[in-house]
């Protein structure tokens, strides 16, 4: 445990800016234990804390990329020599393993979220120093607190026995006591919390041995509440909590035609008689359809399952990736997950109570809403409305307040347009449990097609994926100018949004944080992707990026960027008429942007872009070879450092290597489905490390003008 030092010598505002009141400048210095209440083990915050990059003393300011030096310091594979995967495997070190896998996988099985069932449990039983609480989790009814001497005072202290005391602040409370050595810490199990702050926390006094006492009249933490709603793009989309792990040797042949149940060998084809085999356009010397297996258990036990068995469908369902909420790719890596680390870092007199329900696939209707469907592999077939597991954890008690919101609501890729009126039952203002102090959002990209547009720069037509359309039930690609109807009809739902937000949970617009989504197009110059067509692409022949329609989409996308902000704050001047008037309120975040123009999809290191190119191709068994090209698959590095921030096909298939339910585990367009469908072109844990050092400052900037706080740090 990291201790604060913080003495009457060091009070600058550098501890307001934290939100950190005068209570750190005193003789007794305390911090939460356990503060990110997420987390159900403290030693689970204490390895995240390992990262951080500088002393939690109270009085060090973070740096501005606090966040992003976490996660490289978590999540840089243990090696000596980290040029290539294959050079990093060959010169592992002790925590090659678990630090190739990351730092959420060693954090996913003690949270309070019960991944099967999909939601936050009512109580979590959060394990601490001295034992065991239920806590509810949305309201504490307390916390556990450290505290000791400040260092120059516990220099001036012969030595012998401290005698502690505290009573809490609310009348009526037990005093207790307690003597320890001067030099150790005392541990408050359960000290007080109330949304009262005049009665919330304990009062304490240490008497020395030469008969002085010190005293610190406020030991009361700061519990904040953040709830985090929307997309895939806050949902943490392409980085599974636990990633996929690839054998070094088998493979998987894509062709239920063709595959047998013995091991599958590269078959060199002459060019002319590529398309007749395997009904593929191919200009490679390899076969498009062997690709990377995931690493069974078959293979770890030495045996091999039959393709077509039971045995071997089951075996890679197991080895798939392990998702935080696997109905909506919900993983720890999302920015909300980070932004609440760090405020539960950077203030040790402060704890994180975060809700994030942000779902790949969400819309303003069908997400938060409205029920959609779930991912797959989910054991249950439907994701529920946001907004109603939101208002499932706030109150207390029946919801008897109806509302109603009209929403226009379209099939994907119709053009026609029609309107549904949504109900909603809320709980009465005085039935919620507490105030939300902000609402992290990221939501509008699926509401205009996002996954459509990119499917249409990178594919030539829709027909050769009609399975998949059939598979997700909706039509997959379409052009910017449907997209451009869709945008006309989005400041209704966003409306629509705004006052369920107000109705539903009392919460201003200024205190929602929407995050502008981050540029996809750029290279490493600025320049527009689409040079090298199948850079990063090439997990199938028929995905190839077209600059033409990619320049297609980016126009749009400059429309839709415009119009989203717009939407938030239209008296900024040329807006269309809208029917939020002069703008939902919400606080429309950019400032993260910059940080992606030259780190897109088909960015490469212009260090060694020569060399990071060549690494960005999937890695596959040429004809009379051994091994891999460019690198072994089961070296794949799904955390490491990269220039992109994006995921590629190529990436998304090596680390979520997701795969549909609805046809053929072999079928050909599994490759397709699980590059598009496992994230591609959304963030890395780096770049959603990056948009979470931009997000935080915005927050501290909420919490520092809450009633209370305010008061505090004056």
């Amino acid at each position: 445990m990291v201790w604060i030092t913080a003495t009457r010598t060091v009070c600058s505002a550098a501890f307001m800016m934290l939100g950190v009141g005068p209570a750190l400048c005193a003789d007794l210095v305390w911090q939460v234990e356990g503060p990110f209440r997420f987390f159900r083990n403290t030693s689970s915050f204490a390895m995240y804390e390992r990262g951080y990059p500088v002393a939690r003393d109270g009085a060090t300011r973070p740096p501005a990329d606090a966040i992003w030096r976490t996660e490289r310091r978590l999540n840089d594979p243990d090696c000596r020599d980290a040029t290539t995967p294959d050079a990093c495997a060959a010169s592992a070190r002790a925590r090659y393993a678990a630090s190739r896998l990351g730092w959420a996988a060693q954090t996913i099985d003690a949270v309070c979220y019960d991944s099967t069932a999909a939601r936050y449990p009512v109580t979590c039983e959060r394990r601490y120093s001295w034992g065991v609480a239920k806590e509810d989790y949305v309201l504490p009814e307390a916390h556990t607190v450290v505290l000791r001497l400040a260092p120059e005072r516990l220099a001036e202290v012969p030595q012998g026995d401290c005698t502690w005391s505290w009573t809490p602040r609310k009348a009526g409370g037990r005093a207790e006591s307690r003597k320890l050595a001067c030099a150790a810490a005392l541990v408050i199990p359960r000290v007080p919390f109330a949304l009262d702050r005049a009665v919330s926390g304990v009062r304490v006094e240490v008497t020395l041995p030469d008969g002085r006492t010190l005293t610190d009249g406020n030991v009361s933490v700061d519990d904040v509440l953040v709830v985090a709603m929307g997309d895939s793009f806050a949902s943490g989309e392409s980085n599974p909590d636990r990633p996929v792990t690839f054998s070094a040797s088998r493979q998987m042949i894509y062709d239920p035609a063709q595959a047998r149940d013995d091991q599958v060998a590269a078959r060199k084809v002459e060019p002319q008689n590529r398309a007749a085999v395997f009904g593929l356009a191919s200009s490679s010397g390899f076969d498009p359809k062997l690709l990377p297996r995931r690493l069974l258990e078959d293979e770890t036990r030495g045996l091999s399952y039959r393709l077509s068995s039971p045995e071997f469908a089951a075996a890679f369902a197991k080895a798939g990736p392990r998702w935080l909420s696997p109905d909506c790719h919900r993983s720890q890596y999302g920015y909300p997950f980070r932004v609440g680390l760090q405020l539960a870092l950077e203030n040790p007199h402060r704890s994180v109570t975060l809700i994030s329900l942000a779902c790949t696939g969400s819309e303003v209707t069908e997400g938060l809403f409205l029920d959609k469907k779930a991912r797959e592999g989910a054991a249950n077939a439907v994701a529920r409305a946001q907004l109603d597991q939101l208002a499932e954890l706030m109150c207390r008690g029946a919801r008897t307040q109806a509302a109603s919101y009209t929403l226009p609501v379209y099939a994907s890729g119709s053009t026609q347009i029609s309107t549904r009126i949504v109900a909603k039952t809320w709980c009465a203002p005085q039935s919620r449990k507490r105030p939300i102090d902000t609402v992290l959002l990221s939501i509008g990209g699926n509401d205009v097609g996002f996954s459509a547009l990119l499917l249409y720069a990178m594919t030539e037509g829709a027909s050769d994926l009609a399975p998949i359309a059939g598979a997700i039930g909706q039509q997959i690609r379409f052009s910017p100018q449907v997209s451009r109807l869709y945008m006309e009809q989005l400041d209704k739902r966003m409306k629509a949004l705004r006052d369920a937000l107000q109705d539903g949970f009392g919460v201003p617009p200024q205190r929602v944080l929407q995050t502008a989504y981050e540029p996809i197009q750029f290279d490493e110059n600025g320049g527009l992707c689409g040079n090298e067509p199948a850079l990063g692409l090439d997990v199938h022949p028929r995905l190839r990026l077209d600059r033409v329609r990619l320049g297609e989409t980016v126009d749009f996308l400059k429309d839709f960027f415009t119009r989203m902000r717009c939407i938030d704050d239209a008296r900024a001047g040329g807006c269309p008429a809208l029917v939020t008037g002069s703008g939902t309120g919400f606080q429309l975040l950019t400032d993260h942007q910059v940080e992606f123009a030259r780190r897109g999809l088909c960015a490469r290191d212009p260090r060694r872009a020569v060399a990071d190119g060549d690494l960005m191709a999937m890695p596959r068994r040429w004809p009379d070879a051994d091994g891999y090209s460019p690198y072994s698959p089961a070296a794949f590095l799904p955390y490491e450092h990269r220039w992109r921030l994006f995921r590629t096909p190529n990436d998304a298939f090596l680390t979520a290597n997701v795969h549909s339910t609805a046809f053929s585990l072999f079928d050909i367009l599994q490759p397709v489905y699980a590059g598009m469908y496992s994230g591609a072109v959304h963030p890395t844990a780096e770049g959603h490390a990056i948009v979470a050092d931009h997000v935080v400052r915005h927050v501290r900037a909420i919490l520092d003008k809450a009633p209370g706080r305010e008061a505090e740090a004056r």
